[in-house]
């Protein structure tokens, strides 16, 4: 990722499976192995969750940790990312807090009774929003209090204020931006495209991003003859996804849950289309209303619902003012709440109340 490398904070990977058994081998001669948890976890959860691997791995982390004299350290993904800090915490007593971010406790680790000792383990857990906060909360209600709900921020110096005098073009420009999976709702947006087309509107659709699913995608547009409508841009540069949330005249995500029950939870993309001044149609999954607010900066409909879909493109569509007023209200809305400077505050704060706790 293009701004991962702006990112002052040096890098570091982890060694070689053989360096890593090397540590293991040190650390069972040295009586640092965590014996007890290993077998712990490898009776209670299986041979799936590979307690030893994670515990393996965790020792490179204790000796870096240990020699940086770390004394608390945060993980990102309630799943094996998790699951490895509670072996560093086990071998050397540092305390560690975690960001739970929606699929990884949702979908991903697959056993509750472990997510509940993540949860118990760590010092807090930070949720990307209130809706899963309160969802990690069912899951694990002993550890409710230490879970608070920690937006992701947008650097607004990546978005400028938009102009706002731009010519609108002939035909409605709609922008969608995502990996090319099932709960992104692509399906639904070209049958909602299909909808449109059926009504006289003119426009086009560009999606950029790439994955399994584009074939099916392109076949299924073809089908409805849209290949004049929708354009599949593939994996593109954020330079080029900036411009062209810079250019279009509405963004659209069409988020449903897929099968397995994965879905979006506060897509970082509908953010950016905010701070770029564009109005949003979406859906009302997950955190999605928290950042949107149905009606001020945007329009949200119930999940895979092509013609509810189809029938807010239209309105914004046929409505040059709304989609102003709209964009405008985002913009604001990103400016009022969802910064980084403003989003990391409650973040920040419990960093240093467990700094002077140790």
């Amino acid at each position: 990722h293009e701004y991962l490398k702006k990112l002052r904070a040096p890098i570091r990977y982890a060694p070689s499976s053989r360096e890593l058994d090397a540590l293991a081998r040190k650390a069972k001669r040295a009586g640092r192995w965590p014996s007890a948890l290993v077998a712990q976890h490898e009776k209670k959860y299986g041979a799936e969750y590979k307690a030893a691997l994670r515990a393996r791995n965790a020792l490179f982390f204790v000796e870096l940790f240990e020699g940086a004299r770390v004394r608390h350290f945060h993980v990102h993904f309630a799943n094996r990312a998790a699951h490895t800090a509670m072996f560093v915490k086990a071998v050397s007593g540092i305390p560690f807090s975690m960001t739970a971010h929606g699929q990884d406790f949702m979908s991903d680790l697959g056993n509750e009774e472990l997510l509940r000792e993540l949860c118990a383990s760590a010092e807090f857990v930070g949720a990307e929003t209130d809706y899963s906060r309160e969802l990690l909360a069912a899951r694990c209600p002993e550890s409710r209090s230490k879970i608070f709900r920690v937006y992701n921020g947008i650097d607004l110096s990546r978005f400028p204020k938009p102009e706002t005098d731009q010519r609108p073009a002939a035909a409605i420009r709609f922008l969608s931006v995502g990996r090319l999976v099932a709960f992104k709702g692509f399906d639904i947006l070209i049958d909602a495209c299909a909808e449109l087309q059926k009504r006289g509107i003119n426009f086009n659709c560009e999606i950029i991003g790439d994955g399994a699913l584009r074939e099916e995608l392109e076949e299924r547009a073809s089908r409805q003859n849209l290949p004049e409508r929708i354009h599949f841009a593939g994996e593109q540069s954020q330079n080029y996804v900036r411009a062209a949330l810079r250019d279009c005249d509405v963004f659209i995500l069409a988020s449903a849950p897929d099968e397995r029950g994965a879905s979006d939870i506060f897509p970082t993309v509908i953010a950016e289309a905010m701070a770029s001044g564009k109005p949003v149609v979406s859906t009302t999954v997950a955190g999605i209303p928290e950042l949107v607010a149905n009606g001020e900066a945007g329009l949200l409909v119930p999940p895979r619902d092509a013609r509810a879909l189809g029938d807010a493109m239209e309105q914004l569509a046929r409505d040059e003012h709304l989609r102003l007023n709209f964009g405008d209200a985002g913009r604001l809305r990103i400016e009022q709440k969802f910064t980084i400077e403003k989003t990391i505050e409650p973040l920040l704060e419990r960093f240093e109340v467990a700094a002077s706790s140790v």
